[in-house]
């Protein structure tokens, strides 16, 4: 008669295993090598801070430009003096600049005489600097414009250059780099308009 020899099932791995034995814990899987790779930069974002970036900029010009206007303007305002007639003087590093309709206007600073009767109208300005000085000078008159342009021919004589177009006439006389007048005379509602503009150069 046989032994009975009990069957006694063999591990995997080679190792023999009870019956009741506890199973060993599986080892863990290997972590992938493309699961620590940042995820790539979206253009959205680098768009739109490339956009904040620029406008902060401009913002900052911005801010900075109307400092330095206000700056500016306080300091022409703190240099201002308002004269007994009415205008306004105030000092500029080129030199002084007079401004006002009620300019007591010399024809050696016009360069010329102003039209008879003819008001003096905002806009006027005397401005003197070291190398000369700019005159303009505004009138109006009820008189017709043709009443004024033949004022100033006669005044003017042949030394002058005129253009007339629709818009009005314009008298130009004297040298350009030292002593020249400009006189131009255009319709202005029922007025006629005067502008008459005087610039000299010492240098």
């Amino acid at each position: 008669m046989s032994q009975f020899i009990p069957f006694r099932a063999a591990h995997p791995r080679g190792v023999a295993m009870s019956a009741g034995a506890p199973i060993p814990p599986r080892p863990p899987y290997p972590t992938p090598p493309y699961a620590n790779i940042p995820p790539p930069p979206r253009a959205g974002n680098s768009g739109l801070r490339v956009v904040l970036i620029v406008v902060g900029v401009f913002v900052a010009l911005g801010i900075l430009a109307a400092c330095v206007i206000g700056f500016v303007g306080y300091r022409v305002a703190k240099s201002a003096h308002h004269n007994s007639d009415g205008s306004v003087s105030f000092a500029t590093p080129n030199g002084t600049v007079t401004t006002g309709k009620s300019l007591n206007l010399t024809t050696a600073e016009l360069g010329t005489d102003p039209y008879p009767g003819a008001a003096a109208s905002a806009g006027s300005m005397n401005m003197k600097t070291a190398t000369g000085s700019v005159i303009t000078a505004i009138y109006t008159t009820s008189d017709p414009a043709g009443n004024v342009v033949a004022f100033y021919k006669e005044k003017l004589g042949d030394q002058a250059s005129v253009v007339q177009s629709s818009r009005g006439t314009t008298f130009t006389s004297g040298e350009r780099d030292k002593d020249q007048l400009t006189i131009s005379i255009t319709p202005h509602g029922d007025l006629t308009r005067i502008a008459i503009v005087h610039v000299t150069q010492n240098k």
